[in-house]
């Protein structure tokens, strides 16, 4: 028995590899999906232990967890209008995964700025499934490792712009960790 049923994943391999670590660098298949993450865990990496769980998660989980440390994050401050909005219309694509909603999110997420947390979520729900080319155009697919990739990085980046990183970090973990053992109802609040 696994201590993350809702992750797919069960070797360590496996996450490295959508993090995009060298060939050369990779554990044996042999390595357990836990023990990767236990001993990034154990170690003085908190950042490091972050982009293995949000990589192992699914993608859906992965960005509601994200929306949720922004949600948290922001509400000891207030976000410039359009960071702000990118959030509102990820957190509305969580509550009903549509394709309008997806690109409506997309479309916020461009209006944000640059290097914000909420941009990086937004891009997030962007390439977790669906085409992202224009409506008329072909189908075209995202790895599906961006949408992991841009939730990891929103959560470090809200995180480090807190003011208190380690502690932000720290939540963001356990949080991961809930995630991956009972997916987003471990996201509802009390």
């Amino acid at each position: 028995m696994t201590r993350w049923p809702i992750v797919k994943l069960t070797q360590a391999r496996q996450v490295f590899v959508l993090m995009d670590v060298d060939e050369d660098d990779l554990p044996p298949a042999a390595d357990d999906l836990h023990a990767g993450y236990d001993a990034l865990r154990g170690s003085d990496a908190p950042a490091d232990a972050l982009d293995y769980i949000a990589h192992a998660l699914p993608r859906l989980e992965a960005v509601a967890w994200a929306a949720r440390c922004l949600h948290d994050h922001a509400r000891d401050h207030s976000l410039p209008i359009h960071d702000q909005l990118a959030l509102d219309y990820a957190m509305r694509w969580i509550d009903e995964p549509s394709d309008a909603n997806r690109r409506a999110t997309h479309a916020a997420a461009e209006a944000a700025r640059h290097r914000s947390p909420e941009r990086m979520l937004g891009m997030a729900v962007f390439y977790s499934g669906g085409s992202i080319a224009p409506i008329q155009a072909a189908p075209v697919l995202a790895p599906s490792e961006a949408c992991l990739r841009y939730a990891a990085g929103a959560v470090k980046a809200s995180a480090y712009r807190s003011g208190t990183p380690g502690t932000a970090l720290a939540e963001a973990l356990v949080l991961a960790e809930q995630v991956a053992e009972r997916g987003v109802e471990a996201l509802a609040r009390p």
